[in-house]
Formats: C-alpha cells, sequence, structure tokens
C-alpha cells in the first residue's frame, strides 16, 4: 500500500467519479483504476460499489476513507514538521540584547536552544534604547527584549513578560553612598550621573528617573558619554555615578550597585513580529519562558513584602 494508492483512493472517494480524480491528480482515468484496484487486491477491500452510471464507497471503503484521510493528515503534519525543524536547523537568528541584561540566565537561554538545533547560528547584537521597536520592524532582529513601561502594545509584535527589575545606582565602592542598604532620591544631591546615548529617553520610558527629576533633587547631570561602556568606565573610576534597572544578584566589576527605592520594578518582556513565526522562533521565546517561570530577584520580593 503506496502513498499515491492512498492519495488516488482519497481522490475517488471525495470525488465520486473516477475521471474527475484523475483530472484532480493531473492524470489518467486508467491510472486511476490500475491504482484502485491494486489496492484492493493488496488489502482484500471492497472500497466502491462501481456501475456505469455511479461511484459508491461501500461501507468498509467508508470506514477506510475517513481512517485514511486522519492518517495522511497526521502525516503531512509530520512532515511539515520534520522540515521546519530541518530549516530552523539551517537558519540563522538574531537576538538583541539590553544593557545589564541577566546574563547568566540568557547564556543559559542560547545554550538551551543551541542543543535543540545544534546547526543554527545565533548573532547577539545590542539593541538600540533610542528606537527600538524599529530593529524587529526593520528585520534587524528576530528576538528583542524590552520593558513593558518603554512601548504601548502592538498589534503586529507579540509581547511576553519573562521578569522585573529594579533600579540601582552604579558607583564606585568608595563613594560615601555605597554602603547604604537603599537610597532614595533625595540622598543623591550633590552626586554626578553620567548619562549616555539615549539615556534620558530610555529611563523616561521605564517611569525611572528623568534628568529633570534628577537636577531638581540637586544632581549634577552635566556629565555625557557617547556609549554605555564610556558610563561604565566614568563609574570605575569614581567620576559619576549612573541609574538602571537591572537585577540586585548581577555582578558588575569594579562598580557597586545600591537599590533606589522612589521607583517601582519594570517588567522585561520577550519580543518577536506576530506574522510568519518561525520555529526557532517559538522555540527561543519557549525555553526563555521556561528559564524564568520561576525566577524571582530576592531583592524584589524583600520590596514587595
Amino acid at each position: 500500500m503506496t502513498i499515491y494508492q492512498l492519495e488516488c483512493f482519497i481522490a475517488v472517494a471525495e470525488e465520486l467519479n473516477f475521471s474527475a480524480a484523475a483530472e484532480r491528480l493531473f492524470t489518467t482515468q486508467p491510472a486511476i483504476t490500475y491504482q484502485i484496484n491494486a489496492l484492493e487486491k493488496e488489502t482484500g477491500l471492497h472500497l466502491f460499489e462501481r456501475t456505469t452510471r455511479r461511484t459508491k464507497l461501500t461501507a468498509a471503503g467508508q470506514s477506510f476513507y475517513l481512517d485514511m484521510v486522519q492518517m495522511t493528515s497526521f502525516g503531512r503534519q509530520a512532515l511539515k514538521k520534520a522540515q521546519d525543524i530541518q530549516d530552523a536547523d539551517r537558519s540563522r537568528l538574531t537576538v538583541g540584547l539590553r544593557q545589564l541584561f541577566d546574563y547568566g540566565t540568557f547564556s543559559s537561554i542560547l545554550t538551551e536552544f543551541q542543543h535543540q538545533f545544534p546547526n543554527a547560528c545565533v548573532d547577539v547584537v545590542p539593541q538600540d534604547n533610542r528606537r527600538p521597536l524599529e530593529q524587529l520592524r526593520s528585520g534587524q532582529l528576530d528576538i528583542g527584549f524590552f520593558y513593558t513601561t518603554e512601548h504601548s502594545r502592538d498589534r503586529d509584535i507579540s509581547f511576553t513578560p519573562l521578569f522585573s527589575l529594579g533600579y540601582h545606582v552604579l558607583m564606585n565602592p568608595n563613594s560615601p553612598l555605597a554602603d547604604r542598604r537603599a537610597l532614595h532620591l533625595a540622598d543623591l544631591k550633590g552626586q554626578s550621573v553620567v548619562s549616555s546615548g539615549a539615556f534620558d529617553s530610555f529611563l523616561s520610558a521605564c517611569q525611572g528617573p528623568s534628568l529633570e527629576q534628577l537636577a531638581q533633587v540637586g544632581v549634577d547631570c552635566s556629565k555625557i558619554t557617547p556609549s554605555f561602556e564610556g558610563a561604565l568606565i566614568m563609574i570605575q573610576m569614581g567620576t559619576a555615578m549612573s541609574i538602571v534597572p537591572c537585577l540586585s544578584t548581577a555582578v558588575i566589576p569594579g562598580i557597586v550597585k545600591v537599590p533606589l527605592l522612589d521607583f517601582p520594578p519594570v517588567t522585561v518582556e520577550i519580543a518577536a513580529m506576530r506574522h510568519a513565526p518561525r520555529l526557532e522562533v517559538q522555540s527561543f521565546i519557549e525555553i526563555a519562558k521556561q528559564k524564568y517561570a520561576h525566577h524571582h530577584d530576592p531583592l524584589l520580593m524583600e520590596t514587595l513584602i
């Protein structure tokens, strides 16, 4: 019993006409008749009642048809699944990453993904804080990470919440505030905060402190650097501080981070375009969801309690 014989049988069962079935399968009526006869001979089943005027399924034929439709459907699904997996395993995936992300968990997500698709190539690139969603829409990124507060819901993009981050003040270990358990914005009076890139619009979008709010409490906001890496160097040198959302467990060499309590935690989401989702994109997101299913930042839990 071959797949082609089953295709011929299903075509005749649905058309109840050998000529119409032949036309549907782009073959001839004698070829269809030959395949049906061979199928009946091999299975020992009488599938059709045939006269010069009509073709009708027998009771056995009707039962066989219902099962074969289901079986061929499963077969097509199995083939499509295998093709998708093969395509995904040969694909290239571009994933955006935010500054001071949860690098440890992100590495475990990548490891699990590469275990599932060992031949897939994953490029990890920095995300643009100025226009974070444009990289997805333009196709520069397949997957990105976003803060819930920095975007409005978009019908073209699917967002999946992962975890929450609290705000921290990054500073040199010798800073007089470095030994504090937590800080309020007013405690930063007289300190210098460095801004980098789209720092102001980024913090405002995340519902963190704006440069205007910092200036109002007496913070010096005159220091500017084009990159976040430059800001980290200035913090390590002790010439400035910075304010970012990050995990309380994150370790930044040469830098102390102290929680800032004036602003609520911000939720991090993983996102991808909704249309024509690729298997590897869906798999990456599912792995991320599983990794963060029971993830809780100890400081956030303490703050909430």
